[in-house]
């Protein structure tokens, strides 16, 4: 049974209900309560809230509302916030907000400013770890909390300025191979586990594929960049490094072409087989990296490749694991939304396991289930359903996912 428009609709509506107040939310959250945070908190709420009232569909004291309760203690403008949290994540928000309703400008500057510290000392920091040819942790560069998402917040703010180009600038430069332990290790292979801590599982470190904490956030980054005709020195080269890591490390299987999860010392020293194919999501898989690759040959103008993705991300969108879960991270809405971005797949058919149970029980289990957040939980799920049901859907706020860009089809 697909998910007809009504269905969809009224099960995104009545999250946003369930979720009206930030008291409301608390409630819900119990200990899992993080106002400042996009991902799990008051921030991403606020975004559904935002989303909802562009169409007409909530009304803008929600907005306010989610929005003073993310910023009541304060907003984090350490070097640690990014853009899943503190300054950069309430920026993104108010970016979003300002193109439904003036009056946060001043605010928005403000933040603008805090982000541009916040930029220009992780740079400073991860160009001294180059310089000292040490390797990166996760962190320094991935889409969650490193210069990859916050380089997506500066795509979203100020893509023609001086402090894009520089996070474009220190991608690039992130692909160029390090020497460390006698060995050759491409630029973004970090001496951590995927937790971003140290394993025993992992003693040689490893070279993350993800979206979320691996190469294909630069990469689509990169490639974004380039669609828009912002290029930097050696920009070119740089995505035709990170493709051909994949291209090594692609494989094919009855399930069609696949990437792992990561590569680590032993399966790079060739001493282990890869783990494969596993779940496909935006956050780690086939999906995601197939997405990456995609807006990369367009970028390129690469037939070959584009046809490779395509074929690859197809068959994801037409034989989706029944074990995957609703979030937006690793589960349906997220592959919904990136079947809409890539025209390759049914958007309201992979939403079609939102109808099993009437829309009233389905929004009470999502918020039980996976939470109010907006990454994995019941806010994410909701703003893919509300924006994915609309006549004209505005993606815009699928920024902190980097799939608010479409690709423009090369010719084949």
């Amino acid at each position: 049974m697909n998910t007809t428009l009504t269905e969809a609709t009224e099960i995104a509506g009545l999250v946003a209900d369930r979720l009206a107040t930030p008291e409301q939310g608390r409630d819900l959250a119990e200990d899992r309560w993080w106002p400042q945070s996009l991902a799990h908190g008051a921030v991403g709420v606020a975004l559904l809230h935002i989303e909802r009232a562009r169409t007409g569909h909530g009304p803008w004291e929600r907005v306010q509302w989610w929005l003073e309760c993310a910023v009541a203690e304060g907003v984090d403008s350490s070097p640690s916030a990014h853009l899943y949290y503190g300054a950069p994540a309430v920026a993104f928000a108010l970016h979003r907000a300002v193109t439904v309703r003036p009056g946060y400008e001043r605010d928005l500057a403000r933040l603008d400013r805090a982000v541009e510290r916040i930029v220009l000392f992780r740079l400073g920091q991860a160009h001294a770890r180059m310089d000292a040819g040490e390797l990166p942790l996760l962190a320094e560069f991935d889409t969650i909390r490193g210069l990859t998402g916050l380089g997506a917040l500066l795509l979203a703010r100020d893509p023609q300025g001086p402090l894009f180009r520089d996070v474009l600038a220190y991608l690039v430069r992130l692909t160029e191979p390090v020497t460390a332990h006698g060995r050759t290790f491409p630029g973004w292979w970090s001496p951590v586990g995927p937790t971003g801590k140290k394993n025993t599982a992992f003693p040689g470190g490893h070279a993350n594929t993800g979206m979320a904490h691996g190469i294909s956030g630069p990469l689509t980054l990169l490639a974004a960049a380039l669609q828009r005709g912002i290029k930097t020195e050696g920009h070119t080269e740089a995505i035709e490094r990170i493709l051909a890591w994949f291209d090594t490390w692609q494989r094919s299987s009855a399930a069609g072409v696949w990437w792992p999860y990561w590569v680590t010392r032993a399966q790079l020293d060739g001493t282990r087989s890869l783990v494969g194919p596993q779940r496909p999501s935006w956050c780690y898989g086939a999906a995601g990296v197939a997405r990456a690759q995609l807006l990369a040959a367009d970028a390129l103008g690469d037939q070959r490749r584009y046809a490779t993705a395509q074929s690859a991300l197809a068959r994801v969108f037409t034989e989706t694991p029944t074990a995957l879960n609703f979030s937006l991270c690793h589960g349906r809405a997220g592959l919904a939304v990136l079947a809409h971005v890539t025209a390759l797949g049914n958007a309201p058919g992979l939403c079609a396991e939102f109808s099993d149970s009437d829309a009233a029980a389905m929004a009470d289990e999502l918020l039980v289930r996976t939470g109010i957040g907006l990454l994995e939980g019941a806010a994410g799920i909701a703003t893919a359903l509300h924006t994915l049901h609309t006549p004209s859907p505005d993606m815009g706020w699928a920024a902190f996912l980097l799939l608010d860009h479409q690709e423009h089809h090369v010719d084949g």
